[in-house]
């Protein structure tokens, strides 16, 4: 069977080491830095390419802060249906629609989540971290083994050597959840279930098949720009975290993610049916 590939060029069903080519070439062909995680979820094979690089993750950070507020509920020390109130100093600007609110407006918590990740709003982020505390998440991160996460700061405006994370962090946190290891399988569900609603779909989804669900978080700013997530292909889901930086232009970032994201996704298909792809 022949699959569209988007580099002209054959890509033939093959051993994992062929996509490790593929994404080395695809790395070496553009101008910028580029890091890459990808885990296949039946095989658990694995390919890492400048995967523990930091970078500044931007806003794929909500991902971790959603974990850690999972925690706190589990921990009994937060609920999903408690009430957070939108004060001043918690206003962010950027992404999301919370910030031109009224002073006083209440949220519950389980709506600041779904808002932090879907429409990645950054005012129901800062308000999450500051009431669940950068050393909570931090420490969370430590527990599931992400040695490479680091919180600094809840305003992710202004996290430059604040935060930092790698994709290797992000996908192995992917694979955590996949198999219901964070926290539980009943939240890992859950949280799954808030990642695949995601409404921000510039990078990874981009160029997939619409009928392919996507669990993903991206993060951009100016010179950054970074999307981790579940690919959903039938029998055969993957991992893939990708962040990007030092930009010749602000919007390479977001097309070479879709790009590279079509390029794994061909490949698992050749791989899957055993045929060719190509142009």
């Amino acid at each position: 069977m022949v699959w569209g590939g988007v580099w002209g060029q054959v890509v033939r069903a093959s051993p994992i080491d062929t996509l490790k080519t593929l994404l080395e070439d695809f790395v070496f062909t553009h101008p910028a830095q580029i890091s890459i995680s990808y885990t296949d979820l039946t095989t658990f094979e694995h390919i890492g390419i400048a995967e523990n690089r930091p970078y500044n993750p931007a806003s794929v950070i909500k991902l971790p802060v959603m974990v850690a507020v999972y925690h706190e509920v589990n921990a009994g020390r937060l609920s999903l249906d408690d009430t957070l109130v939108l004060t001043p100093d918690m206003r962010v600007g950027g992404a999301g629609s919370i910030q031109f609110l009224p002073v006083g407006s209440r949220f519950s918590v389980r709506h600041l989540v779904m808002l932090m990740i879907t429409h990645s709003d950054n005012t129901a982020t800062k308000m999450l971290m500051e009431r669940v505390g950068l050393t909570t998440i931090n420490r969370v991160m430590k527990g599931l083994g992400l040695t490479h996460t680091i919180v600094g700061t809840s305003h992710l405006l202004r996290a430059e050597g604040k935060n930092t994370a790698t994709s290797k962090d992000m996908n192995r946190l992917l694979v955590k959840l996949y198999q219901g290891e964070v926290i539980s399988p009943a939240m890992s569900q859950d949280m799954m279930g808030v990642l695949l609603k995601q409404q921000v779909k510039w990078g990874i989804p981009k160029y997939l098949p619409a009928t392919v669900p996507v669990a993903n978080k991206t993060g951009t700013l100016d010179h950054i720009k970074g999307d981790v997530g579940i690919v959903w292909v039938e029998d055969q889901p993957y991992a893939l975290s990708v962040f990007t930086q030092k930009l010749p232009n602000r919007l390479f970032g977001t097309g070479w993610i879709a790009q590279l994201s079509r390029l794994v996704y061909d490949w698992v298909m050749v791989r899957k049916e055993g045929g060719v792809a190509g142009v």
